[in-house]
C-alpha cells in the first residue's frame, strides 16, 4: 500500500495497524447540572492557545481549573485565522483579558525546539498585529516542557 503525509506535522503510513475503539469510563459522567454551574466566561479571564499533543495538559501545567480559562488548540499552537478567530470571541463576548501561548518541547509542529520558540514569538506578533485584541490585553509566551512537566519563559 501507499504511504501518505500531512506535512508539515509528520507522515502517516496506510500499514499502520487500526486504532483500538475507545473504552469509555464504567462510572457515568457527571450529571449536566454540575456542569451548568459554570459560566460561560472563564473566572481568571484568561485564554490559553497551545498544542494539540496528547501530552500536554494546559490546565493541570499552569495550576488552573476547569471554568478557570478557555483552551484553543491545534498543531503546533500555530496562530492560524481560526485561533484569532476563537480568540476575538474570548475576548469580546466573554470577557477575557490575557492569553497564555504555550508550546512544547518535542513538538511534531516543529522540526525543533528553538523552530518552537521562534514560533511563539511570531504568534505573538500576530495576534498583537490582527486588531483583534484591545492594546491592553495581555501577552505571553511560555513553554512546557513534555520531559519534566515544568513551565518556563521562552529562551529559559
Amino acid at each position: 500500500m501507499s504511504s501518505f503525509s500531512w506535512e508539515p506535522f509528520g507522515a502517516a503510513r496506510s500499514s499502520d495497524p487500526p486504532a483500538e475503539p475507545v473504552a469509555l469510563p464504567e462510572a457515568p459522567a457527571p450529571a449536566p447540572s454540575a456542569f451548568r454551574q459554570l459560566p460561560r466566561e472563564p473566572s481568571r479571564k484568561l485564554v490559553v492557545i497551545t498544542c494539540m499533543d496528547a501530552r500536554v495538559d494546559p490546565l493541570g501545567a499552569l495550576g488552573l481549573s476547569l471554568g478557570e480559562a478557555h483552551v484553543i488548540r491545534n498543531a503546533g499552537a500555530t496562530i492560524s485565522d481560526d485561533v484569532l478567530r476563537s480568540l476575538n470571541v474570548s475576548e469580546s463576548m466573554l470577557g477575557t483579558r490575557r492569553a497564555v501561548l504555550m508550546g512544547h518541547t518535542d513538538c511534531a509542529g516543529h522540526e525543533t525546539d528553538a523552530a518552537m520558540e521562534a514560533a511563539l514569538a511570531d504568534g505573538l506578533r500576530r495576534i498583537r498585529g490582527s486588531g483583534l485584541v484591545p492594546d491592553s490585553f495581555g501577552l505571553e509566551a511560555l513553554v512546557y516542557d513534555v520531559r519534566t512537566g515544568q513551565v518556563r519563559p521562552p529562551g529559559g
